[in-house]
C-alpha cells in the first residue's frame, strides 16, 4: 500500500486487519530485481559489443537504452538498501520509526523505474524511426511523444502527490495530498496506455518488413526479432494487476516493485535482440548490426540523423579534415 496511508491510519488499525507471522518477502524481491537487472545488462552489453566490434557507432537509441538500464540498476540498488529499513516486510512487522526512510527509498526507487520505462520505450521508438517513412514515421513520433507525456505525468504524480513533498514521508505534518484512488487510477491508465502502444510498436515493423525484398527465412527472423517488444507490453499489463496494492493496507507492494522493474528490464532485453542477430552471420564480419539494411531503398532518414551528421561535419572542420 501507500506508506502515507498507513501512517495516517496508525499501526493499531493495521493490527486489527493483518494477522501476524506474514513472511519476509525481501529475499524474493532481491532475487527478482537483481536477476532482471543482470540479464538486461547481459543483453545490453552484447548489443553494445556487437555494434562496436563491427565498427559501428552508438546511436541515440543506444544512449537512451543505456540510460534506461542505469536507472534500473539505481532502482535495484535503492531497494537493496531499503531492505535495512523494512522494505519487503509486511507493514505489520515494520518498525514505525523506520517507515519514513523506507517510504523515501521506495518512492525514489519507483521513480527511477519510471524513468527507465520512459527511456526504454523512447529507445524503441527511435529505432523504428530509422526504418519508417511517410505517415508511419509520424505515427512513431506520436507514440514517442505521447508515451513520454503520459508516463512523465505518471512519474510526476508518483513523486509530487503531496505538498510539501516531505509530507509524502511524514504524513502527520501540515499539507495536502492527492486522494489515493486518484493516484491509483491514473497509474492504471498510464500502464494500459503504455501496454497498448508497446503492442503497436511491436507490430509496426511487420508492415515495413513484409514489403522488403528478402528471402523468407531472413524476413521471418527479422519479424520475430523486432516483435520482441510485445513482451514489454505484457509486463505493462501484468503491472496493472499489482497497482491495486497502492491503496491496499494488507499488501507489501513487493509484486508492484518487481513488475515495475521487469517492465524496463524486459524492454531493454527485447530491444537488444534485433541487433544480436548479427552474431548469426559470423561469415561476414562487416555485416551491419541492424537486422536489415534499409538504406538502399529509403529516401529519407530520421531528423536525428541530421543532428549526428552536423556533429561529425563540425568535428571534421575543427581538425582541418574533410569528411569522406
Amino acid at each position: 500500500m501507500d506508506l502515507r496511508g498507513l501512517l495516517a491510519r496508525g499501526h493499531g488499525a493495521l493490527e486489527r486487519r493483518v494477522p501476524p507471522g506474514v513472511p519476509n518477502f525481501a529475499p524474493r524481491l532481491m532475487a527478482a530485481t537483481w536477476l532482471l537487472t543482470m540479464f538486461s545488462a547481459i543483453f545490453l552489453g552484447l548489443r553494445v559489443y556487437c555494434k562496436l566490434s563491427r565498427g559501428r557507432r552508438l546511436w541515440w537509441d543506444d544512449h537512451f537504452l543505456i540510460a534506461s538500464w542505469v536507472s534500473v540498476l539505481v532502482s535495484t540498488a535503492m531497494l537493496s538498501e531499503g531492505i535495512k529499513y523494512g522494505i519487503g516486510l509486511h507493514y505489520y512487522n515494520m518498525d514505525l520509526d523506520k517507515m519514513p526512510t523506507a517510504a523515501m527509498i521506495s518512492y525514489s526507487a519507483g521513480f527511477a523505474t519510471m524513468l527507465a520505462t520512459i527511456w526504454s520505450k523512447t529507445s524503441f521508438g527511435i529505432t523504428l524511426l530509422r526504418i519508417s517513412v511517410g505517415r508511419m514515421r509520424w505515427l512513431v513520433w506520436f507514440i514517442i511523444i505521447s508515451t513520454n507525456v503520459v508516463l512523465g505525468i505518471s512519474a510526476t504524480i508518483h513523486w509530487a502527490q503531496c505538498w510539501p513533498l516531505k509530507k509524502l514521508f511524514y504524513y502527520d505534518m501540515p499539507g495536502t495530498c492527492l486522494a489515493l484512488n486518484i493516484v491509483q487510477n491514473y497509474q492504471i491508465f498510464a500502464a494500459v496506455y503504455s501496454g497498448v502502444l508497446d503492442t503497436v510498436l511491436a507490430f509496426l515493423p511487420w508492415k515495413i518488413i513484409w514489403t522488403v525484398t528478402i528471402n523468407k527465412k531472413e524476413r521471418l527472423g527479422a519479424l520475430i526479432a523486432m516483435s520482441m517488444g510485445v513482451f514489454s507490453a505484457i509486463m505493462s499489463f501484468l503491472k496493472i494487476s499489482a497497482l491495486g496494492d497502492i491503496s491496499d493496507n494488507a499488501s507489501t507492494t513487493v509484486d508492484l516493485k518487481i513488475y515495475g522493474t521487469a517492465e524496463p528490464a524486459v524492454t531493454v532485453m527485447a530491444i537488444s535482440i534485433p541487433v544480436l542477430r548479427a552474431f548469426l552471420r559470423p561469415d561476414n564480419p562487416q555485416a551491419p548490426t541492424e537486422f536489415i539494411q534499409f538504406s538502399d531503398f529509403m529516401p529519407d532518414f530520421s531528423p536525428l540523423d541530421s543532428i549526428d551528421e552536423k556533429k561529425e561535419s563540425s568535428s571534421s572542420s575543427s581538425t582541418g579534415l574533410r569528411s569522406p
